[in-house]
């Protein structure tokens, strides 16, 4: 995946200097993943032997997809189907087809917005920024975390 993302996501085709993020060259696409994996979902925990799933899907979302600028939805991730009764797999399938007829409609999920960065100061946070969320219980993403606990659900669920 990451040998596409590299061929196919360039300079000057994906994303510029003066394009990026929120003002990237696909500003007004959606993009989302979909995947399978081969472990249950608690093993892709804060406490579980595979690490938070937020944690894996930054680097992809906000440092790829959100980079060129796309909106990024949640994404459609089956946690371990090899290991579910073939009912279930039907159920989730079904869940597909139905998330598949309003995905047009999704809400994204948030980035930290590019304004709120100063790129005279090496695209560092803007201290009212800091100041903004210095009293929140949460950072403001899995990146962009202040040295405080990571959002639940940062990357995996619009509006949180």
């Amino acid at each position: 995946m990451k040998g596409w993302f590299d061929r196919v996501l360039t300079l000057g085709f994906a994303y510029s200097q003066d394009k990026r993020y929120s003002l990237g060259i696909f500003k007004d696409k959606k993009a989302m993943q979909s995947f399978t994996t081969g472990s249950h979902e608690s093993m892709f925990s804060a406490n579980g032997i595979n690490g938070d799933m937020n944690v894996t899907l930054w680097p992809l979302q906000n440092g790829i997809l959100h980079y060129c600028g796309f909106k990024v939805l949640a994404p459609q991730i089956y946690w371990a189907p090899s290991h579910i009764p073939p009912e279930a797999c039907t159920t989730m399938l079904e869940a597909w087809r139905e998330r598949l007829q309003g995905l047009l409609e999704e809400e994204p999920l948030t980035f930290t917005p590019l304004d709120c960065f100063d790129g005279e100061k090496g695209f560092q946070l803007k201290p009212e920024v800091h100041e903004k969320h210095a009293s929140k219980e949460f950072g403001l993403t899995v990146g962009i975390h202040l040295g405080k606990p990571l959002p639940p659900n940062n990357q995996m669920k619009a509006g949180v």
